[in-house]
């Protein structure tokens, strides 16, 4: 995962809050108006780079991500006011729009996927099981390899449950991952400034705003690399 850094909430959010201000049973994320939801996907897009708060998945557009709790709303009181906490927003893939209050998804739209925010669901999370995207430690917790695999270190229980909640090793996110750290990295093998450019650049949104996928993959194993080649004898016998 890649740390994200949440700003103020949008200001439709906030002034449809002041607006239920004397009515606190209608400020429930059930009754927030497609304005709303789409300002808060719109804001969380940009501050994620476009990018799966938990896969690092490209999402293209705020149609194609879905606002995941980060503690679920199963996990809150009904009359916890967090389910309405922009702190408590991601933005995540795929696309959910039956999530979203007030937006009807297409009859054929299916969004399940085996991994993510779809295979957390409303699993009970806290600081004993799960890593938050929001902390700042987040990136250092968990370790990419070239084949697309997710680690963590011993003993970090919290990350160790968090791959498993999201399902971060599935065949096919991983497969997503390696075939990405490949087309960076060893299609065109790079020397070692190159990929020690990489590493820091990798991590840095465009023009636009947007992120590469799975760039905190790519960088880790582009120092990986570096480190691997500047250490070795022969430089490409540890990619053969």
């Amino acid at each position: 995962m890649r740390r994200i850094v949440k700003g103020a909430e949008p200001e439709e959010l906030r002034r449809w809050k002041d607006q239920n201000a004397t009515s606190p049973q209608l400020l429930r994320y059930a009754n927030l108006g497609g304005e709303q939801t789409r300002a808060i996907r719109q804001q969380m897009l940009a501050e994620q780079g476009n990018l799966c708060a938990y896969t690092m998945q490209r999402v293209q557009s705020v149609d194609d991500c879905h606002i995941e709790h980060i503690v679920p709303r199963s996990q809150l009181p009904e009359s916890h006011d967090r389910d309405i906490d922009y702190t408590n927003m991601l933005a995540c893939f795929p696309g959910s729009l039956a999530c979203s209050p007030g937006i009807n998804p297409p009859p054929d739209w299916n969004p399940r996927e085996p991994y993510g925010a779809q295979h957390k669901g409303g699993t009970s999370i806290d600081e004993s099981n799960f890593v938050s995207p929001l902390r700042d430690d987040v990136e250092s917790r968990f370790h990419y390899t070239a084949d697309g695999r997710v680690s963590f270190d011993a003993g970090d229980t919290p990350a160790m449950r968090s791959i498993e909640i999201l399902n971060l090793n599935h065949d096919k996110l991983r497969e997503l991952r390696r075939a990405a750290i490949d087309e960076r990295i060893f299609e065109a093998p790079l020397s070692t400034a190159d990929a020690e450019e990489l590493a820091v650049s990798i991590a840095t949104p465009d023009s636009a705003g947007m992120l590469s996928p799975f760039c905190v993959a790519i960088s880790q194993v582009s120092m990986w690399y570096a480190n691997t080649v500047r250490n070795s004898s022969q430089p490409n016998a540890p990619f053969d």
